[in-house]
C-alpha cells in the first residue's frame, strides 16, 4: 500500500473533487453533517477555523490536509464500504500516531490530531484502471483549535502506510515495484524478441497488445532519447527496466540484436560479419548518444517518485545532476503558494521529459509559465548542463502569471 499527503489552499476545488467525482462513494463524514454539497462542507471547515483564528499570530495559508491511500487491488478484493471505512480508520490512528520530533527536535512535529478533526473519506475509481482508492480531505485546525502539523507530512504518511502494510500482512510497495518492474522487463524482452528488426513504432505497438501504456520522449530531431512505460496507476522510466539498463534508448538496439545473434549466426559467414561490423557501429553511435552512459553507470542513481494529476512517476537521475536539479531553484518572491519541493519536483519532471506533467505542477503551484514550444534536450548535452537549463526552467514556470489590464 502507498499513500500520499500534502498541505493544500485550494480545499474548496478539492472538497468538490472528491465528493462530485464520477463513481465517487462518500465512505465516511467526520465531525460534518450528512447530505450536504461539497461546498457546504468546506464551509463548515472554514467557520470552524474562523472560530480559533485569533489564537494563531500566523494565517494559515494551507488550511486543508489532502491524503491518497492505494492498496493493491488483491488486498481488497471483494471488500465493501464498510471494509474501506475500516482501512480509513486505522490509517488515521496510525498517521497521528507518527513520531517526528525526534529528528526534528521540534515538539510540534510530534503528532497530528486528525482523529478530533473534520474531515471527509471518499472512493474513487481509477478511469482507466479502475483501481480504487481512498482520498481523505480534513481540516487543518482540530476541534480544540490546535493546527495539525504539516511538517514533512509525505513522510508522516509514508511511514502510516508501511505500518498498516505489516500490521496486515500485505506486500510492502517497494516490493510490488520490484515485482512490476521485473512483469514489464519480461513483456519489453518478449517484444524485441518477437520483432525481425528494431523498430520504435512496433516496439510500442506490441507493449499496448500486452496492455501497457508507453510514452516515448523525443528530442527535436525525432530521435527517441527515453520512453516510460506505466502499469496501472504507476509509471516506470526505461532506465529502471532489464538487466543494466539494457532497455534505454542508447542500448535497446544492441539488446535486440543480442536476442537474435542465435539467428543471425544461422546466415553464412559474409552476413555474419556484417552484423558484427553494423553492430559495433550502433554501439559505438549509441554510446555518443548516451553522453558518458558508462560514467552513470557507476555513478549512485537518486530516486524520486512524484504524483502529478493522478499519476506517479518513478524517475532516476544521476546523484550528481541530481545535486544541481536541488540546488539552483529558489523560491520566488511574488509566488507564496509554491514550496521548495514543488520546485524540485518540477524540475526533475523536466530533467525526465516529463513536460505535461511539469506544466501541470507548476500551474497548481500558482505558477503561469509554460515551456517554449521546442523546448528538449539538445543532443550534444550533457547532463550537467542539462540539469542547469531544467532548474532555470523550473524557476521561471513556478513565478505567478502576469495579470494586464487593457490600456486606455
Amino acid at each position: 500500500m502507498i499513500a500520499k499527503a500534502r498541505a493544500i489552499s485550494h480545499g474548496a476545488n478539492s472538497m468538490r473533487y472528491v465528493v462530485n467525482k464520477d463513481k465517487a462513494d462518500i465512505i465516511k463524514l467526520h465531525l460534518l453533517p450528512d447530505n450536504v454539497a461539497a461546498e457546504s462542507l468546506w464551509s463548515r471547515m472554514l467557520l470552524h477555523q474562523a472560530k480559533f483564528l485569533g489564537e494563531h499570530p500566523k494565517a494559515i495559508k494551507n488550511n486543508m490536509i489532502r491524503i491518497e491511500v492505494s492498496p493493491t487491488a488483491e488486498a481488497t478484493k471483494g471488500w465493501t464500504n464498510a471494509d474501506w471505512e475500516k482501512l480509513a480508520d486505522d490509517f488515521i490512528r496510525e498517521f497521528d500516531s507518527i513520531d517526528l520530533s525526534k529528528g526534528t527536535k521540534r515538539t510540534k512535529d510530534r503528532h497530528t490530531n486528525l482523529c478530533n478533526s473534520q474531515y471527509v473519506v471518499s472512493l474513487h475509481h481509477d478511469s482507466k484502471s479502475g483501481i480504487l482508492h481512498l482520498h481523505i480531505d480534513a481540516n487543518r485546525i482540530d476541534n480544540d483549535g490546535n493546527i495539525n502539523n504539516d511538517h514533512n507530512i509525505h513522510i508522516r504518511a509514508m511511514a502510516a502506510a508501511n505500518n498498516i502494510t505489516k500490521r496486515r500482512g500485505w506486500v510492502q510497495a517497494s516490493d510490488i515495484s520490484m515485482r512490476n518492474k521485473q512483469e514489464i522487463t519480461n513483456a519489453c524482452m518478449d517484444a524485441l524478441r518477437s520483432m525481425d528488426r528494431f523498430d520504435w513504432s512496433d516496439y510500442v505497438e506490441r507493449l499496448k497488445q500486452s496492455g501497457y501504456d508507453v510514452m516515448l520522449q523525443k528530442d527535436s530531431q525525432d530521435v527517441v532519447r527515453g520512453y516510460s512505460i506505466k502499469r496501472g496507476n504507476s509509471t516506470y522510466k526505461s532506465s529502471s527496466l532489464g538487466k543494466g539498463r539494457n532497455l534505454m534508448p542508447s542500448k535497446i538496439e544492441a539488446t535486440w540484436e543480442e536476442l537474435h545473434k542465435d539467428v543471425l549466426k544461422q546466415d553464412n559467414a559474409d552476413m555474419e560479419n556484417n552484423v558484427k561490423n553494423i553492430s559495433a557501429e550502433l554501439q559505438t553511435a549509441n554510446n555518443a548518444r548516451c553522453r558518458n552512459c558508462n560514467e552513470h553507470q557507476h555513478q549512485t542513481l537518486v530516486h524520486h517518485s512524484i504524483h502529478c494529476n493522478y499519476c506517479d512517476y518513478e524517475i532516476d537521475i544521476p546523484s550528481n545532476a541530481n545535486d544541481i536539479l536541488m540546488q539552483n531553484v529558489s523560491l520566488p518572491e511574488n509566488n507564496v503558494f509554491v514550496t521548495i519541493n514543488d520546485l524540485q519536483q518540477t524540475t526533475i519532471l523536466l530533467f525526465a521529459g516529463y513536460l505535461d506533467a511539469a506544466t501541470q505542477m507548476s500551474e497548481s503551484t500558482g505558477g503561469g509559465g509554460s515551456t517554449p514550444d521546442g523546448w528538449g534536450r539538445d543532443k550534444d548535452e550533457d547532463d550537467l548542463e542539462w540539469a542547469r537549463r531544467c532548474a532555470r526552467m523550473a524557476n521561471q514556470m513556478c513565478r505567478p502569471a502576469v495579470k494586464r489590464g487593457n490600456r486606455r
